[in-house]
């Protein structure tokens, strides 16, 4: 079964609600078996719909400082390394890429603190300018839109609603919209095996 169905979504939901929920928790809730449940879940996560199952941790009870939210002008080309390098900075929450080449990022610390972090965690040379402002409130909420959820190909990235195209290569499973995408990515797949044991 390839898309995303609405006891998909649902279960979706749950996990978003709860990511400790039990199977069989989940399975009174969408009305199926809770071998059923974990084979989709498997299934979202083997598709990268499901990325990880993570813990929402309230940083500013951990950490000292203010809540801050820092807006970054960086050298060009330096974007993806300076975003590598905040998201192991400890006092770092966010981070976040425009495609401007901007980086922004939420930390815990005062403006001093930031100045001292930039300095250390990225060096003088891919800084050009910051600017650092305190944040009063803030809400991370994700949602999932029915109307617009579905699961892209990744040959091509159009949806594979309705499709019941999937390849499965090594330990994981592709989803395609139709078997042109799916011989390309197995040719691709191939091609790759090849170079490798070269």
């Amino acid at each position: 079964m390839t898309g995303i169905d609405d006891v998909d979504y649902r279960i979706l939901e749950l996990l978003m609600d709860d990511a400790r929920r039990s199977y069989r928790d989940i399975a009174e809730e969408v009305g199926r078996s809770p071998p059923t449940v974990s084979e989709r879940v498997e299934r979202l996560t083997e598709v990268g719909v499901i990325e990880r199952f993570t813990l929402d941790v309230d940083r500013s009870r951990l950490v000292e400082g203010p809540t801050v939210l820092v807006d970054l002008a960086v050298q060009p080309g330096s974007e993806a390394t300076v975003v590598e390098d905040l998201t192991d900075a400890p006092a770092v929450e966010h981070v976040i890429r425009t495609v401007d080449a901007a980086v922004v990022f939420v930390a815990h610390a005062n403006e001093r603190d930031v100045e001292e972090l930039l300095s250390e965690t990225l060096g003088d040379e891919r800084v050009r300018e910051y600017r650092v402002r305190l944040v009063s409130d803030r809400t991370w909420e994700p949602r999932l839109d029915e109307e617009t959820l579905a699961i892209e190909c990744v040959v091509c990235g159009k949806s594979v609603e309705g499709s019941d195209e999937s390849v499965a290569l090594g330990d994981r499973t592709y989803e395609v919209c139709c078997s042109s995408c799916a011989s390309e990515i197995k040719d691709q797949y191939d091609a790759l095996q090849q170079a490798a044991s070269e």
